[in-house]
């Protein structure tokens, strides 16, 4: 199991590790344990201790997220091959752009004995109205690789649509990670409890953020629209870590919002304040099929999201929410006020959620990717 950051193997590949474990394998468990994650260097610290002492094999690669660290890239590719030779892996899993051609280009000496390449696609680089720039490297370069891949998965309609028609390798369709709403339905929260412990008033209605406060996730804009929306009614409550953090909250500082506006840090109570909040706003460029998304419709709440990718494949503008271009505050502010001022209509969209995310839950996911893993091993 390859990833770029530990985050991505706590938070997306727990089911699939204990599927691959159910198929009687044995699994090793490789990523970026020190940099690049949503997580701490304390929490992927902590992360890599907890599979270690359940017994799993772990390898700590210097894998960049950058195109221009050579020198990570060379490291990690030598680290991958001398494993690869030691172990002579069955299956390798691998995702992510950059860890995903290194991955596949180390395994690439190995398939002629017999080893079968996963690439899980989280989410292509290039999507229709991506910059030019985009489609001239990434779809160059996943187009190409898909040459040294037995199985691409994808998580969206619109990345398995092209990657059938123009690449080079069989190609599957999964519902995303999957969620566990029976889990999440018995999820109980206390909003007056859970407001004291975030220091938060909880006489306000919620509109919930939750992503890295990055670049991509275009957080300004949802910051914008609420601070436009001007509600004396309602907060906006921001979960997450991100390389934007200081930027955000000077924003939010700049324009005296700070009793409106909070930075509520990487959670792990997540669940909970989904359930005690009112509308949930997400206002990213770029997705592959979005969990937050995914965990909001769950728990009931109508949704104000970006009109991309991934998102278009969750929420059905005017039935389970309103969508706008990321970029697009005005339209983020008038959809606040719609939901804020009309308490049934929220109630009919969050129905209308929890209704149709039934789809991707997670028992009906594992199925599938158990599915794709026998029919590369060759078992039946």
């Amino acid at each position: 199991m390859f990833a770029s950051v530990a985050s991505m193997v706590d938070l997306f590949n727990r089911e699939n590790i204990a599927a691959l474990e159910e198929l009687g394998y044995e699994v090793t468990i490789a990523c970026n344990f020190s940099e690049g994650s949503v997580y701490t260097h304390k929490q992927a610290k902590r992360f890599m201790h907890e599979l270690k002492k359940k017994g799993y094999d772990v390898i700590n690669v210097p894998v960049p997220r950058s195109m221009y660290d050579i020198k990570g890239m060379i490291v990690t590719y030598v680290k991958l091959v001398r494993d690869m030779k030691n172990k002579q892996y069955d299956i390798v899993h691998c995702q992510s752009p950059i860890g995903g051609v290194l991955c596949r280009l180390a395994a690439s000496g190995f398939r002629k004995n017999g080893t079968k390449v996963l690439y899980y696609a989280h989410g292509f680089h290039f999507w229709k109205g991506a910059p030019i720039k985009n489609w001239v490297i990434f779809y160059t370069i996943e187009r190409f690789f898909s040459r040294f891949t037995d199985c691409l998965v994808t998580l969206n309609k619109e990345d398995y649509k092209r990657a059938s028609k123009e690449f080079h390798s069989r190609v599957e369709f999964v519902h995303g990670v999957g969620l566990d709403i029976d889990e999440i339905d018995r999820v109980y929260a206390d909003k007056e409890e859970k407001c004291k412990e975030l220091g938060i008033p909880s006489d306000k209605k919620i509109v919930l953020s939750v992503c890295e406060l990055s670049e991509r996730k275009n957080c300004l804009t949802a910051i914008r629209a609420f601070i436009q929306a001007d509600r004396e009614d309602a907060i906006l409550l921001l979960c997450g870590i991100g390389a934007e953090e200081n930027m955000l909250k000077k924003y939010v500082k700049d324009h005296n919002a700070e009793d409106k506006i909070y930075f509520a840090g990487f959670r792990n109570d997540i669940i909970e304040i989904f359930k005690m909040s009112d509308v949930f706003i997400f206002t990213s460029k770029q997705e592959g099929l979005p969990v937050a998304l995914m965990q909001a419709m769950a728990t009931g709440l109508p949704a104000l999201c970006s009109k991309i990718r991934g998102n278009k494949d969750l929420i059905k503008n005017g039935q389970g929410g309103y969508m706008y271009d990321p970029w697009d505050t005005r339209g983020y502010t008038e959809g606040l006020s719609l939901l804020l001022d009309n308490e049934e209509e929220c109630i009919r969209m969050g129905e209308y959620n929890r209704k149709h995310v039934k789809k991707y839950d997670i028992d009906s996911v594992n199925k599938k990717m158990k599915k794709i893993y026998i029919s590369l091993s060759g078992q039946q």
